[in-house]
C-alpha cells in the first residue's frame, strides 16, 4: 500500500467518525482535551489533520479522537492493520547457529560419563559423591543455554514494540498511543520454550530471571499467569484508570520468527516520568541481560536531552566486546520518519545530532570506557552517524534498511556468543575432568597403608591450621576496612559533587555545552545528573575492584594451604584437591540479594573459571537463578553490583527541570547556573548519593563476612572427608574396579590426554 492510499483510508476514517458524532471542525477543536493537557487543537489544525492524518503527531490525533468520542486505540489498531507487512522481509541468517549442537554434545558426554560411574555400587566410589558433581555440571550448562539478547530501549511512543513486531513479522506485543508496555518482555523462539511452560506468553513476578525457565521449581514459584497473547494485552500494559496492580514484572513471549533461532529480543517500558519509578527501574535494570542495544528516539527531537540521558545511562553499562569494536553492538533508530519528511531532512538530523551531543557523549560514555580500557579510541562523528537508522514501518526503504542493520548486529552477536559459550563448555568439561582425576588420586591413595595415609593428612592439617588462623585475621581486617573505604569514597564523591554543582562550574558547563537558553534549560539537569552518576560509578568500581582483588588474593593463599590427597609420581609430588576456595566463598553468598563489591568479584571469577563452581554443591543453581551464569557473555554491569540502577541523574533532572526559569538580562548562563545550584541544594540531592555509597559498602561488608563463613564451612567438610577416607580400609579389587570406571568416565569426556596438572591450569 502506497502513502497516498494509506492517507486516504485514514482520512475517510476520521471524517466518518466526526460526521457520526455530529460535530463541526470548530467544535472538534473546542473539545480536544486529552490526558489532562487541556485543548490541543484549533480549527485549522483539525482541517490539516483531516487532509493529511499520516503527517499528524500522536498527541494531535489523540486530541481529535477524544473530541469525536473514539478511543485512540481504535485508530491505532486500524493503522497497524493497514501498515502491517506480511511479506517476512527479515533475511534469514546465512551463518548456522552451532550452539545447540555444542550443548547437545556436551550433555551427551556428561550423561555417558555419569552412567559409567553411577552404575557401580561400591561404597569407596559412592563416598566421593561424584553424582552431585555431574548434576552441578548439567545445571551450569543449562544456565548457559541462552541466545544473545538485543535490547530495545527508549521512552514511550517512540515505537519500540512496533519495531520488534516488525522484526518478528507478528503483532504480538501491545502497541498504543499512551505508554503501553509496563513489563520487561523477552521474545524467545518457541523451540526454546521448556516443558514447564505451556502458553505462548508467560508472566512472572519480580525476581524471575529468563535463565530460570529451565527450572520447573522456579517457573512454578514465580509464575503469575500464562496463556495466549491476550494475557499480555490484559496484564502487560499500563492502565491509567486506577485498575488494580498485578504482580507481573517480566514476560516470556514465544514466537516462531526465524531471527529468534539466533537472538532473543528484549522490549522495555518507557513511561519514565511516572511517580512510582517502576518503568525506570525495569528499563535500566533490564540492561543486565542485553548483549546488543537498539536505542530508539523520535525524529522530532532525536536524541534530545531527555533521550540522551537515558541512552548514555543504558549504553554505559554495556561496553563493547572488543577494544577495537566500540560500537558494533549499538544501533540508534530514528523513528517516526513519515513520508512528509524528505530523505535529506531525515539524514541531516542524524548528521547534526552527533555534532550537538559530541561533548556529552565523550564525558558520559566514551571517556569512561576508555579509562576502563574497554575501547582503544573514541568513535568519530562519522562512525556514530553511520549507526543511525531512520525507521517508519510504512516506508519500505526505511523498514528494509532497519531490518538489515538488526540482522547485521545479530550476526555479530552470534559469532561472539558462540566463541564464549564454546570456551565455557570446554572449561566446564575440563573442570569435571579435574574432579574425576582427583577421584582417581583418592582411590589410588586408598591402596596405601591406612596409618601412613592418616599420618600424612594430619601433618597437612596441622600446617594448614597455623595458616588458617593468619588468613582469618586478614579477612577480618578486610571486613573491618569497609567502613574506612566507605568514608573515603564519601569524601571523594562529596568533593566532586560540590565542585560540579557550584555556580561557577555550572556556568562553565552551560557555556561550553549549550548555544541557546531553551536547550540549556531542558538539558542541564540531565547532563549534571549523568556526570554525577558516572563519577559515582567510577569511584565505587575502583574501590570495589580493589577489595575484590584482595579477597581473591586471600582465597588464593587459602587454596594453596589446603590439605589434599597426595600421590607420589616420578620425580615430583602432585597436589590435587577437590576443594576450591573461590567456589566455597561463593557458596557463602547464597541467599544474599545484593552483594556490593562482591558482585564484581563473583562475575569476574565466573567469567574466568566458570567450571570451578561445580566443586561446591548448589552453587551452580544459585548462580543461574541470580542471572550471573546466564550473563557470562556480557560484562556484569554496575547496575547488578549495587542491586539496581542509580537514579541520581534522573532525580536531579526532575528537580532542576521543575523550575520555570526567568533568564532576562545579564548573562543568562550565569543566571541559569545560579538557579540550578539553588535547586540542587533545596532538594538535598546529595542525600541520595550518600545513601548509595552507604548501601554499597554495607552490602560489601555483609557479603565478605558471609563468603568467609562459606569458606570455613566448606573447609571443615573437606577436612572431615579427608580424615574419613584416610581412616578406611579398602579391598584392592574394589578400588581397581572403581579406578577403571573413573578412568573410563574421563575418557568419555574427551579429555583423556590431559594430566591433572594440565586440567588445573586449563
Amino acid at each position: 500500500m502506497d502513502q497516498e492510499e494509506l492517507n486516504s483510508l485514514l482520512k475517510d476514517f476520521l471524517i466518518s467518525k466526526r460526521e457520526l458524532s455530529g460535530l463541526s471542525q470548530r467544535e472538534v477543536a473546542a473539545r480536544s482535551e486529552v490526558y489532562g493537557m487541556g485543548k490541543t487543537l484549533d480549527q485549522k489544525t483539525v482541517s490539516r489533520i483531516e487532509q493529511r492524518p499520516i503527517s499528524a503527531d500522536a498527541m494531535k490525533i489523540a486530541g481529535y479522537l477524544s473530541a469525536v468520542g473514539v478511543h485512540p486505540q481504535q485508530y491505532y489498531d486500524l493503522l497497524s492493520e493497514l501498515t502491517y507487512k506480511k511479506d517476512g522481509e527479515l533475511m534469514i541468517l546465512e551463518k548456522k547457529n552451532n550452539i545447540p549442537e555444542q550443548f547437545s554434545g556436551a550433555l551427551n558426554k556428561i550423561a555417558e560419563a555419569k552412567s559409567i560411574v553411577t552404575d557401580l555400587t561400591y561404597s569407596s566410589l559412592q563416598s566421593l559423591n561424584l553424582s552431585s558433581s555431574f548434576e552441578e555440571t548439567e545445571i551450569l550448562l543449562k544456565g548457559l543455554k541462552k541466545k544473545p539478547v538485543i535490547g530495545f530501549f527508549g521512552r514511550f511512543d517512540v515505537g519500540k514494540s512496533t519495531l520488534i513486531n516488525t522484526v518478528i513479522n507478528n503483532n504480538v506485543l501491545p502497541v498504543k498511543y499512551t505508554p503501553a508496555t509496563c513489563l520487561i518482555n523477552l521474545v524467545v523462539h518457541i523451540e526454546d520454550r521448556p516443558s514447564s511452560i505451556s502458553g505462548t506468553v508467560a508472566l512472572f513476578k519480580k525476581g524471575f530471571s529468563p535463565y530460570m525457565m529451565h527450572d520447573k521449581d522456579h517457573v512454578e514459584g514465580y509464575l503469575v499467569e500464562q496463556g495466549d497473547a491476550s494475557v499480555l494485552y490484559r496484564l502487560g500494559v499500563h492502565s491509567y484508570d486506577d485498575a488494580p496492580a498485578n504482580e507481573a514484572y517480566v514476560a516470556m513471549v514465544f514466537s516462531t520468527a526465524d531471527i529468534l533461532r539466533h537472538v532473543w529480543l528484549l522490549d522495555t517500558p518507557g513511561d519514565l516520568n511516572s511517580e512510582d519509578g517502576g518503568d525506570t527501574e525495569k528499563a535500566l535494570g533490564s540492561v543486565e541481560i542485553a548483549d546488543g542495544i537498539v536505542f530508539i528516539s523520535s525524529h522530532m527531537g532525536f536524541l534530545n536531552e531527555t533521550d540522551l540521558s537515558l541512552a548514555v545511562n543504558i549504553i554505559r553499562q554495556r561496553p563493547p566486546k572488543k577494544q577495537n569494536e566500540a560500537i558494533r553492538h549499538l544501533l540508534f533508530v530514528q523513528s517516526h520518519c513519515h513520508s512528509e519528511i524528505s530523505n535529506e531532512e531525515v539524514l541531516e538530523v542524524g548528521r547534526l545530532t552527533f555534532k550537538r551531543i559530541r561533548k556529552q557523549l565523550d564525558d558520559l560514555l566514551f571517556n569512561p570506557w576508555k579509562d576502563e580500557d574497554y575501547i582503544e579510541s573514541i568513535p568519530t562523528e562519522e562512525e556514530l552517524t553511520a549507526k543511525v537508522q531512520p525507521f517508519w514501518r510504512e516506508n519500505n526503504d526505511f523498514r528494509i534498511q532497519t531490518l538489515k542493520k538488526i540482522n547485521e548486529m545479530t550476526e555479530y552477536l552470534v559469532t561472539h556468543h558462540e566463541k564464549v559459550v564454546k570456551s565455557n563448555i570446554d572449561g566446564t568439561l575440563d573442570q569435571l575432568g579435574r574432579i574425576l582425576r582427583n577421584a582417581v588420586d583418592v582411590l589410588e591413595s586408598g591402596k596405601r597403608d591406612m596409618e601412613e595415609r592418616k599420618r600424612a593428612i594430619e601433618e597437612q592439617i596441622t600446617r594448614f591450621r597455623y595458616k588458617e588462623e593468619k588468613l582469618v585475621e586478614e579477612f577480618e581486617k578486610l571486613i573491618g576496612s569497609c567502613r574506612s573505604r566507605k568514608f573515603s569514597d564519601m569524601d571523594s564523591m562529596n568533593s566532586y559533587f560540590k565542585r560540579k554543582t557550584s555556580e561557577e562550574h555550572l556556568t562553565d558547563i552551560i557555556k561550553e555545552t549549550y548555544d541557546d537558553k531553551k536547550t540549556a534549560q531542558e538539558g542541564i539537569g540531565n547532563y549534571i545528573g549523568q556526570l554525577l552518576t558516572v563519577k559515582l560509578e567510577s569511584i565505587l568500581k575502583e574501590s570495589g575492584k580493589s577489595i575484590s582483588d584482595e579477597v581473591e588474593k586471600l582465597l588464593g593463599e587459602w587454596q594453596e594451604a589446603m590439605p589434599s590427597v597426595q600421590k607420589t609420581s616420578v620425580g615430583s609430588i602432585d597436589n590435587v584437591s577437590a576443594f576450591d576456595s573461590n567456589a566455597a566463598f561463593t557458596s557463602g553468598l547464597i541467599g544474599l540479594s545484593t552483594l556490593g563489591a562482591m558482585s564484581l568479584y563473583v562475575s569476574s571469577a565466573i567469567a574466568s573459571n566458570l567450571g570451578a563452581y561445580i566443586l561446591v554443591a548448589h552453587v551452580a543453581g544459585w548462580l543461574t537463578s541470580l542471572g550471573l551464569v546466564g550473563s557470562v557473555t556480557t560484562v556484569t554491569s554496575f547496575v547488578a553490583a549495587i542491586g539496581g540502577p542509580i537514579t541520581i541523574g534522573i532525580g536531579l533532572a526532575a528537580a532542576v527541570g521543575s523550575l520555570a526559569y526567568r533568564l532576562i538580562g545579564g548573562s543568562w548562563q550565569k543566571r541559569l547556573a545560579k538557579q540550578v545550584a539553588a535547586q540542587i541544594r533545596k532538594k538535598n540531592l546529595w542525600s541520595q548519593t550518600e545513601k548509595t555509597i552507604n548501601e554499597f559498602w554495607d552490602n560489601t561488608e555483609e557479603a565478605v563476612s558471609a563468603g568467609l563463613s562459606g569458606v570455613r564451612v566448606e573447609t571443615k567438610k573437606h577436612i572431615d572427608s579427608l580424615r574419613k577416607e584416610a581412616s578406611e580400609e579398602h579391598e584392592i579389587y574394589e578400588l581397581n574396579k572403581c579406578l577403571e570406571a573413573v578412568e573410563e568416565a574421563v575418557y568419555s569426556l574427551g579429555i583423556k590426554n590431559k594430566s591433572a596438572e594440565e586440567l588445573i591450569k586449563s
